[in-house]
């Protein structure tokens, strides 16, 4: 049942990138009123950014603000954070894709075969849906916060506690997918495996 939820779900994304990808000029000369030039200008950085991914699939993910995620992709049903320091360690042991999911109530990381790429040991069944975002992708979220603070921490002062949730990426379980947050942008648009698996 799982399976015939996601093909749907997974075809409805396939259409929202397709209907971005070609809407993407026209957005560039015309930009929505729910975003400013510097959200635009930040978006096509982080485009440019990424089109030098070397995986077979091209850059899986793309970048949304939490009310836009919201409303395109439900609200978060259950959120869980991993610190910044272990995803990038997770991260340099996998190659171009990363899985990722929730499980019995931790941050489960693999690489495409299903192998481990964090110290969580929990156990992924064959049937189980992770979600593939591009490596590069996850790395430009957290680069994108961190040149962000960086440059707000000369003007304004930050409290430990601002210092130690900024050191935090949430994973977000919405209704038919998962995303990750860090600061204001959220990644999105990941893909569901199964179906869609490495081979």
């Amino acid at each position: 049942m799982k399976k015939l939820l996601s093909l749907p779900i997974f075809l409805i994304i396939i259409l929202f990138i397709s209907a971005s990808c070609s809407e993407n000029t026209e957005q560039l000369s015309s930009p929505s009123p729910n975003f400013n030039s510097t959200q635009l200008s930040k978006s096509t950085e982080v485009t440019k950014n990424v089109s030098g991914q070397s995986g077979r699939l091209g850059p899986i993910g793309k970048f949304f603000d939490r009310n836009e995620a919201n409303v395109l992709f439900g609200g978060v049903i259950n959120s869980l954070t991993i610190s910044v320091a272990d995803l990038n360690a997770a991260l340099e042991k996998g190659k171009d894709y990363i899985l990722i999911a929730v499980k019995d109530n931790q941050v489960v990381i693999r690489d495409e075969k299903r192998g481990f790429l964090s110290r969580e040991r929990v156990g992924m069944g064959k049937d189980e849906i992770m979600y593939k975002f591009s490596k590069s992708m996850i790395q430009n979220l957290i680069q994108k916060q961190v040149k962000q603070s960086k440059s707000t921490v000369g003007t304004n002062a930050l409290s430990t506690n601002a210092t130690t949730a900024s050191d935090l990426v949430t994973v977000e379980v919405r209704a038919s997918v998962i995303s990750l947050s860090y600061g204001d942008a959220t990644l999105e648009m990941a893909i569901p495996c199964p179906p869609f698996c490495a081979d």
